[in-house]
């Protein structure tokens, strides 16, 4: 490891380099979540965390690419998902996974939900963006998919892991429509009680 004073400097640069692309993907994605993709401006991007848009561009040298640093940031986070089910699927699993949502909501609400806006906004467009989407997705889905696999109700593991993506995204929207009315793990008990009754 380099302790002169120019390793110093150098990591220092990097240090806050890395925390500055950090604080434009976090900006992107509150405001990709809110706004759509296509609405929001490098522009907005940049007043949201007071930089120029030379500096935003500095670090992505398009709206496209910080567009995917954001999908693989999201897609990072779903691992988080994933390690719910290493025991498999039960009701034991669910709650896990559903706990978790609640607590990704509570740090980053629009983080929650950025991935689902993106593919709705992109839904139909026939743009490539929307495979990168689907394998953000598809870590989750398919782990989940195979602890279904040999569930006695499930009849369709891969529509159910689907829906289930889907459904804990539902809850999280609402969650933002509804801020003031009713907290998220209130709704994901709602969540949770619907299952355990069905």
């Amino acid at each position: 490891m380099d302790g002169t004073a120019e390793g110093r400097g150098a990591r220092l640069r990097a240090e806050r380099a890395r925390e500055t692309r950090s604080r434009v993907i976090d900006a992107a994605t509150r405001l990709f979540a809110r706004r759509g993709f296509h609405r929001t401006t490098t522009a907005d991007i940049a007043a949201a965390i007071g930089m120029t848009q030379g500096a935003v561009f500095h670090h992505f040298p398009t709206k496209e690419a910080l567009r995917d640093a954001v999908i693989d940031r999201l897609a990072r986070g779903l691992e988080r998902y994933r390690e719910c089910l290493a025991d498999g699927a039960s009701s034991a699993a669910v709650r896990r996974l559903v706990g978790v949502m609640v607590e990704q909501f509570r740090r980053q609400p629009d983080g929650t939900i950025c991935l689902a806006a993106l593919a709705t906004e992109y839904a139909g467009s026939g743009d490539p963006v929307l495979a990168r989407i689907r394998e953000a997705y598809e870590g989750f889905v398919g782990a989940f998919e195979a602890a279904l696999a040999h569930h006695p109700r499930v009849r369709n593991p891969r529509a159910a892991a689907i829906a289930f993506v889907g459904a804990v995204q539902g809850g999280a929207i609402q969650g933002l429509l509804r801020e003031g009315e009713v907290d998220i793990a209130d709704l994901a008990e709602g969540f949770l009680s619907l299952l355990a009754e069905w």
